[in-house]
């Protein structure tokens, strides 16, 4: 059977139905993004004939270069922090066999947040199982801060992992924060001023979770 790649438009937070019916038949999904935006493409529900085959799942820059990969059974989430650039981005979907394939697609919206030393405290929640909360604070050289995760509730599972990077991408520090402590707190040495990064990612695939954030300057 030869097959014309089936076309989409894949608009944001909006759920599409997916139906490659045609042995060997793969998928091109397009969505507008600005660089910089952060989305997350879920798959849910996948089914194959014959069954239980994977798929792949490849996102493609506006200039034609792979940007991120997954591959799935049933259900994945690939998560799309800072998109690199403006313009039109491609989902390729290609059954590792030439199976038929039905899905549920939905490009969601990212989770994202601006952390204000000694301010406000912000509050988080996920609603695409799978995907990663991704904040940022500006520090001075030689500050030294503290990050309060607090109020911590997953839907499945037992924690969220913290990961705290430099101005430079780096890893600074991290953290394993537990539903049963409510949270927990990372300590961060600024070495160098500029914007850090911290990213908080879920136990597992099928996990959404919410939290509060505070962020402090030490007490001396």
């Amino acid at each position: 059977t030869l097959s014309t790649d089936l076309a989409a438009a894949l608009p944001l937070d909006t759920v599409q139905a997916l139906a490659l019916t045609r042995r060997g038949q793969n998928a091109r999904l397009t969505f507008a993004g600005t660089a910089g935006q952060t989305v997350a493409l879920q798959v849910a529900g996948q089914t194959t004939t014959p069954s239980g085959r994977q798929s792949y799942y490849r996102v493609y820059r506006p200039n034609g270069t792979q940007l991120a990969t997954t591959n799935t059974a049933g259900s994945a989430t690939l998560n799309l922090p800072n998109l690199p650039e403006t313009g039109e981005y491609q989902i390729f979907v290609d059954p590792y066999y030439g199976e038929t394939l039905q899905a549920q697609v939905l490009l969601a919206s990212g989770t994202t947040g601006g952390e204000a030393i000694d301010g406000e405290s912000g509050e988080y929640a996920t609603t695409v199982p799978g995907q990663n909360v991704y904040l940022t604070f500006a520090a001075s050289e030689g500050q030294r801060l503290g990050l309060g995760i607090s109020d911590l509730v997953v839907s499945t599972g037992t924690y969220v992992s913290v990961n705290v990077y430099r101005p430079d991408g780096s890893a600074l520090t991290s953290a394993t924060c537990y539903q049963s402590n409510s949270g927990c707190g990372l300590n961060i040495n600024a070495s160098v001023a500029g914007t850090y990064s911290v990213v908080v990612s879920p136990q597992n695939g099928s996990q959404t979770a919410s939290f509060k954030t505070t962020l402090s300057t030490d007490l001396a």
